[in-house]
C-alpha cells in the first residue's frame, strides 16, 4: 500500500480493502442510507435545488491530438455558451518549450478556456499555473490526475496514478494555489475562494480501490486546497493492464457516486464526465429529471435512486454501467463534460446555447455558415504561401513573420479569391447539385503548368506549408456531415486535397472551400 493513500477516519492505519466488490456494496449501500438520512433534515448544507440554467455548464473535454487551436474555435462558432478545453500539456513543456505560443496559444473568442496541465513536480507544475493564468489569462488552471495511459501513469507517473499519491496531488496543489494572485481580467477573476481558478479532473477509483469510500477520501484530503472537481465517472486500471481506450469503456460508468460525492461534500463543485452522448442526456444529468420545483428528499426519490447502483441491471448499459441521471441535480453538480461526441458529430453542438443553456437562438442555422466561418479563420490563422518569395515554412503556429504576399491570388487559387471566382461563387465554397460535383482545379491548364514550373525543384513543388498544418486543419470537420447520405464524399476529397502537395501554398483555407464545391447547396444550406 502506498504510504500516502487516503485514510479511513475511523482507522488511520487502514489499508485499501483486499475484497473490493464486498467493500464496494458495503459502502454504497452505508452512505446511500446516510445522505438520505442527512437530505429529510432539510439543512441548509444539504438542500438541493432544482433546474438553474444560470449555473449549469457543458464541457468540451480535453483529447489528445483533439483539442488543438483549430478544433476548440470549430466548437466556438457553433456555440458561443461551451466551456473549451486545451489538450493536455506537460508541466516541464510548458517551462522549456521555445515555442509557447504552439501549446497555449488561443484565440480571443474562444473564453470561457480551460487549460489542463499534467506533471508530478509541485514548483514546475505551480510556475505553469501562474504563466496559464497570469500571463495568458486562461479563466481555469486543472490538473489532470485522470490520464491512465501507460506512457503517462506508467513511466512518467503523473496522471491518474496520483490518485495513489495523495499528499504528492496535495502539494502540487498548494503550489499551484500559491502562485494564483487573481489580478487577471478574465470570466473568473472577480471570485476569490481559494481554489476559484485551479481545478482536479480525476477518476471515481483506480484499480482495486473503486468504492465511494475512497473517492471521498480522496476529495476529502484535497478539499482544503481544491474545490472544483472533474469527475471522470469510472475507475481506471494502471500499470498497462488496460490502454487508454479500453480505460475510457470498460470500467462501468457509475453515475450514482457522483451524486452521492457531490451531497458528500456541499461546499465542492462537480461536473460529470463519461460516456455523455446527447445534449438530452447531458441536460436531464445536469439539471434532474424532475419538473421545476421539486424537492429532493421524497420517497419517491430515494427509492428509484436506491435501485441504480454498479453493477446495473436497470440501465441495461454495457459493462454493468449506471448511467441514470438524478432524480433532482444537486445544486453543486455544476454540469456535465462531452468528449468524442465533439469529435465524431460536432454539428451535435450546434443547439447548446439555446436548448441547454436557454439563449433565444443559436449562432449558427446550417453547415455553410459554420463552413464559410471556419475557412475564414483558418485564412487568418493560416495564410496562404502560394504568392510570396519567402523560403520559411509554416511548420506552426504563429506563422513566420513579415511575409508579404506579391499577388492578390496565384493561378491555382484564383478560382476561388480571384474576381470572376469572387462575383460566381464568392469565397462562401457554393455547393453542386449533387455529391458527384468533385473539386477540380479550374484554371487554365497552360497558365497552371506554367504557374507550377515556378513552384517547382526537380519537379516537385517547393513546400511553404507544412503537411501537419493541414492535417490538423481538416481533421475538426470530417465528422461535420455525420448521418447524411454520401457524406463520405465530403472526407475523401478533403483527403484527396489535403494530400495534393501541388496546391498546399495556397493555404488550408483554401483547400476546404474547394471541398465544400463537393457538396450539394441544398446539403450545405439545410438548417440543422
Amino acid at each position: 500500500m502506498p504510504p500516502d493513500y487516503p485514510t479511513r477516519d475511523d482507522d488511520p492505519e487502514a489499508a485499501p480493502p483486499h475484497n473490493a466488490q464486498k467493500e464496494y456494496h458495503r459502502s454504497e449501500t452505508l452512505a446511500l442510507s446516510y445522505l438520505s438520512l442527512n437530505n429529510h433534515q432539510s439543512s441548509p448544507s444539504n438542500t438541493i435545488t432544482t433546474n438553474n440554467n444560470t449555473n449549469k455548464e457543458l464541457h468540451i473535454a480535453p483529447m489528445l491530438n483533439y483539442s488543438t487551436r483549430e478544433f476548440r474555435q470549430l466548437i466556438r462558432i457553433l456555440s458561443k455558451r461551451a466551456v473549451l478545453w486545451t489538450e493536455m500539456v506537460v508541466d516541464d513543456t510548458v517551462q522549456h518549450v521555445s515555442n509557447r505560443e504552439e501549446h497555449l496559444g488561443y484565440d480571443d473568442n474562444t473564453h470561457p478556456i480551460v487549460c489542463q496541465i499534467g506533471g508530478n513536480s509541485p514548483d514546475l507544475c505551480g510556475a505553469a499555473t501562474s504563466l496559464v493564468l497570469e500571463h495568458y489569462e486562461y479563466d481555469e488552471c486543472n490538473l489532470n490526475i485522470d490520464c491512465p495511459s501507460e506512457r503517462v501513469s506508467g513511466k512518467r507517473e503523473f496522471g491518474a496514478i496520483l490518485m495513489k499519491k495523495t499528499e504528492l496531488a496535495k502539494d502540487i496543489l498548494r503550489k499551484m494555489q500559491s502562485n494564483v494572485t487573481y489580478t487577471s481580467n478574465n470570466s473568473k477573476a472577480d471570485d476569490k475562494s481559494p481554489s476559484a481558478k485551479v481545478s482536479v479532473k480525476c477518476r471515481i477509483g483506480v484499480d482495486e480501490w473503486d468504492d465511494l469510500e475512497f473517492a471521498a477520501s480522496f476529495i476529502r484530503a484535497l478539499e482544503p486546497t481544491c474545490r472544483r472537481f472533474y469527475l471522470h465517472a469510472r475507475k481506471c486500471v494502471l500499470d498497462g493492464l488496460m490502454n487508454a481506450r479500453q480505460n475510457r469503456s470498460i470500467p462501468p460508468l457509475n453515475y450514482p457516486r457522483v451524486y452521492d460525492l457531490c451531497r458528500m461534500f456541499p461546499d465542492c463543485e462537480f461536473w460529470i464526465n463519461g460516456g455523455i452522448r446527447t445534449l438530452q442526456d447531458a441536460k436531464r444529468i445536469a439539471h434532474g429529471t424532475t419538473k421545476r420545483g421539486a424537492v429532493e428528499g421524497t420517497t419517491a426519490c430515494c427509492n428509484r435512486e436506491s435501485l441504480h447502483r454498479v453493477p446495473c441491471q436497470l440501465c441495461n448499459a454495457p459493462y454493468g454501467s449506471c448511467i441514470e441521471p438524478p432524480t433532482v441535480a444537486p445544486a453543486n453538480l455544476r454540469g456535465c463534460m462531452m468528449g468524442r461526441a465533439a469529435v465524431d458529430d460536432p454539428c451535435l453542438f450546434h443547439d447548446v446555447d439555446r436548448y441547454f443553456y436557454g439563449e433565444a437562438s443559436n449562432p449558427c442555422k446550417n453547415r455553410r455558415e459554420v463552413l464559410v466561418q471556419y475557412c475564414d479563420y483558418l485564412e487568418r490563422l493560416y495564410p496562404r504561401r502560394c504568392c510570396d518569395s519567402d523560403e520559411r515554412i509554416t511548420y506552426e503556429y504563429p506563422p513566420p513573420p513579415g511575409i508579404i504576399n506579391e499577388r492578390d491570388y496565384c493561378c491555382i487559387c484564383a478560382d476561388v479569391y480571384g474576381p470572376v471566382a469572387a462575383g460566381e461563387t464568392g469565397l462562401d465554397g457554393k455547393g453542386t447539385s449533387d455529391w458527384s460535383g468533385v473539386a477540380t482545379l479550374t484554371t487554365d491548364k497552360e497558365d497552371e503548368v506554367a504557374c507550377l514550373e515556378k513552384k517547382t525543384i526537380r519537379g516537385k513543388p517547393k513546400p511553404r506549408i507544412a503537411s501537419r498544418i493541414i492535417g490538423r486543419c481538416l481533421k475538426p470537420v470530417q465528422g461535420l456531415f455525420l448521418g447524411i447520405p454520401n457524406s463520405r464524399v465530403f472526407r475523401r476529397v478533403c483527403d484527396n486535397l489535403g494530400q495534393d502537395a501541388t496546391i498546399r501554398n495556397c493555404g488550408p483555407g483554401y483547400i476546404l472551400r474547394k471541398a465544400m464545391m463537393a457538396v450539394p447547396s441544398d446539403i450545405l444550406d439545410k438548417e440543422f
